[in-house]
Order: structure tokens, then sequence, then C-alpha cells
């Protein structure tokens, strides 16, 4: 039996994590943890770091609550079977899912990568490079669905409609 993690955030790549989670495990005995995080952002002043938050915690947390809901339901709609365990957790993704990961011995972490380019991985780091660079397990990433374009098309041998 695969012992997987399902990380959400929400966006279109980790909604096509998941959708490549149900393939991959539907119609199997699997244990899944889908964790989402909450993240909490901190300003370090001369005082110390302080938690500088702009959304509504409430609202936030029922947010993601559904979230984690909706997708134990898609899970069980495509066969996957045995243990799905929701979990909810606030701080830094990438160290929360490598923390979690850990403490289930999990097989395979799942995610999706927001699509940074350099300077914006730069400014702000990028869990699913995090993740994979410090992961003690597998881990299967997707990145943003992009069409390709009409040269690439023409050598798929698709068609191309502009």
């Amino acid at each position: 039996m695969i012992k997987a993690l399902i990380a959400l955030d929400g966006s279109d790549t980790s909604d096509q994590a998941l959708d490549l989670a149900c393939t991959l495990l539907g119609g199997k005995e699997a244990e899944v943890t889908v964790l989402h995080v909450i993240p909490r952002h901190m300003i370090y002043g001369r005082g110390g770091p302080v938690v500088a938050e702009c959304y509504d915690p409430k609202e936030e947390h029922e947010h993601s609550r559904e979230l984690l809901v909706a997708a134990e339901q898609r899970l069980r709609e495509k066969g996957v079977s045995g243990k799905i365990t929701k979990e909810l957790e606030i701080g830094d993704p990438a160290d929360l899912i490598l923390t979690v990961a850990a403490q289930d011995n999990d097989d395979l972490i799942i995610l999706g990568s927001r699509g940074l380019n350099a300077a914006q991985r730069f400014l702000l780091g990028s869990v699913s490079t995090r993740v994979t660079t410090h992961a003690h397990c597998a881990v299967l990433v997707t990145h943003p669905r992009v069409a390709p374009t009409p040269i690439e098309a023409e050598e798929l041998g698709e068609a191309v409609t502009v």
C-alpha cells in the first residue's frame, strides 16, 4: 500500500496535482493525507518578528476546510480506497509539507508548482523547489498547463486554431 501526501493551495496547478493523484491512486488501496497550509507571514523589525496577516483568519479556515473536504470527495469518487486524512496547518508551507511527510513516513508527495519565474522564485521562494530538494521520499510536481505554440503543435501533429 502506498502512503501519499497531497499538498493543496487552491491554485490551478494544485487542482492539476489532485487530478493526477486521482489518476495514479484511483482503484488502489492507499493511505492519503490531504494537506493545506495557511501561510503565516512575518515582518521582521527592531522589536523582532511580528505576524502580519492580510486576510480574515476565520474566513481562511472555512475556505481551507472546504478545499480539504472537496479534495477527499474527489479522491473517493475516483476510487481511492483506504484511509484519507485531512490536515490543516498554519505556518511555512514547505516546512510543514516536509514535516508532515516525514512524520507520516510517506512514500510520495504530490503538489503543484505556481510557475514562478526566476526573479519571483528569488524574492518569494518556491515551495515546490524546497520540497523536492529536501524531501525524504519521491516528489511529483505538476506544472502550469500551457497550450503548445503553433510550431510545437505542428510537430505534435495537432490542429492549431488561432
